[in-house]
């Protein structure tokens, strides 16, 4: 059987394969290993793609009680989902992906903007994406990390140097005067 899991439904069900959790936990483990950084994951996803897999028997919950607290789903993860994760992971790393990114997105609706907005805003984009990058390479130079993380953290320094890259030589492309004092010919009003 193939089964074809979404990035979202990969992570949480290699959360519960690590750890049998609830819902809460795996939250906060999703914020304590910074996945937010690099997949799109909010709480009320949690919870629904947590019953999407229990419908598909990838995951079982079932209802406990700790002390004073409220009953909880604790997930497991089952046989099916083992199988469906070593697959998934099979297939996500030896697949190449396309790339949605916002970037990509302002770049094919900037004929909107002078070239000195432009200018700007690319400036902006790179300070923050070299600021991003002096922060990942910190973490990685003083993390005791699992090497998974770590392998993580060094592949986002990569994007982020190859981005860094990019926008310096797009920025050259940008007629010289947009980035004096005196700014570029003004484009009719809008």
């Amino acid at each position: 059987m193939e089964y074809r899991l979404s990035n979202i439904e990969v992570i949480l069900l290699s959360i519960v394969n690590e750890k049998p959790s609830y819902a809460y936990e795996i939250d906060k483990t999703i914020d304590l290993r910074e996945m937010r950084r690099w997949v799109r994951v909010g709480v009320a996803s949690i919870y629904q793609v947590l019953k999407k897999l229990e419908e598909r028997n990838l995951v079982y919950s079932q209802r406990e009680k700790e002390g004073s607290m409220p009953e909880r789903k604790r997930y497991y993860v089952t046989d099916d989902g083992k199988t469906a994760l070593v697959e998934q992971s099979k297939r996500l790393l030896s697949s190449l992906e396309w790339y949605y990114l916002d970037l990509n997105v302002g770049l094919e609706t900037s004929d909107l903007l002078t070239p000195e907005e432009m200018a700007e805003c690319l400036t902006k984009r790179l300070a923050r994406v070299q600021l991003n990058k002096k922060r990942l390479e910190e973490m990685y130079a003083t993390g005791n990390d699992k090497a998974k993380k770590k392998a993580v953290i060094k592949n986002l320094i990569n994007f982020r140097g190859a981005e860094a890259k990019f926008l310096q030589e797009l920025l050259k492309e940008l007629p010289a005067h947009c980035h004096s004092r005196g700014g570029c010919p003004s484009r009719p009003k809008r």
